[in-house]
Formats: C-alpha cells, structure tokens, sequence
C-alpha cells in the first residue's frame, strides 16, 4: 500500500463521505479492501481527535466543550483501534491527511475568532445526510464475509459516528436558536 493523501472534501455542493473508496489494485480481496479502509479511516479519525483540544481550548461554551471532549475522545479511541486491527492484518499505517486539509482545518477549528456556532455549522454543513456520509462505511461492511472481527469493529464505529453527527447537529440547532433570540 503506498502512502496516500486523505482527501474527504468533495466539489461544492455535492454530499462528503466518511471515505472515499478503494483506491489500490484492480479486483482487490475482500482483506485488502478492508485494510484500506481502515488505514484511511485511521488517519482521518486520529487527524480530527488531533485538532479537537485546541478547539476545545479556545470554546466559550462549557456544553460544546464537553460534548467536544467525549467527540474527542471517541475520535482518538477509533484511531487506535482502527491501527490495532491494521497491524493484526498484517497491514502498516501508511494513510496521511493531505496538508492542503490540514492547513486549512487545524487554524479555523483552534480559532478563537471563530465562533462554536461557526465551527458547528461547517461541520453540520459537511455532514449533511447522516446515513449518506456514511454509505462508503456500511456499505463495504455489508460485504464483509469473512472477517467478522474487522465487520463488528466498523459496524460499531458507524454507531459512535451517528451519535457523534447527532450530537454536533443539535448543539449547532441549539445555539443557532439562542443566537437568534438575542
């Protein structure tokens, strides 16, 4: 596996995934195509629990910081789990998140010019549809077959990334509405 760029934005306008796709050898083993998946998947999960603290830091709003702790937390746990399972594959992490992203993403989160609200609503924005954000995810556990560990780790994390975009959507509604009636 070559080291590759994690890129997750899409064009404007059109829905962001949770992963991109295989990218590797033509007819790829159901192994291999899990193995990139959880290396990519890696890199982004332990990118955003990277970038959480300083956004943590520079929050105004004790609730987002909590709620941001536990997405943190979560994040960081699904990196190192992810890895684990890599390595027991026999794969090595090779995944990195593209400068480009990095560069833009770790100032404007751990901005304290940036408001919560602003920072919420890029990422509600992102999201957009919960269950298509997470297709490329379900939809490549769904043809597991043979590595039933690897399928429960994924299926397991989708269920912590539902929670983690339910709870960033209704803290962006929350404080939109407070904005509004001040």
């Amino acid at each position: 596996m070559e080291t590759q760029a994690v890129k997750t934005q899409p064009p404007s306008g059109q829905q962001r995934r949770v992963y991109g796709g295989y990218q590797g050898k033509a007819n790829p083993t159901e192994q291999e195509r899990i193995m990139h998946l959880l290396d990519v998947y890696r890199s982004t999960e332990g990118f955003v629990a990277e970038y959480m603290p300083r956004w943590i830091a520079v929050s105004r709003h004790e609730g987002v910081k909590g709620g941001l702790l536990m997405v943190q937390k979560r994040e960081a746990a699904h990196a190192e789990v992810l890895e684990t399972r890599l390595r027991a594959l026999g794969g090595v992490p090779q995944a990195v998140v593209a400068v480009e992203r990095r560069e833009k993403e770790i100032p404007f989160f751990g901005s304290a010019e940036r408001s919560d609200v602003e920072k919420l609503q890029v990422l509600a924005n992102l999201f957009g549809d919960p269950e298509e954000f997470l297709r490329p995810l379900t939809e490549l556990i769904e043809t597991i077959h043979q590595d039933q560990q690897s399928k429960e780790l994924l299926r397991t994390i989708a269920d912590d990334e539902r929670a983690t975009i339910k709870w960033l959507v209704e803290m962006y509604e929350q404080l939109r509405s407070a904005e509004a009636t001040t």
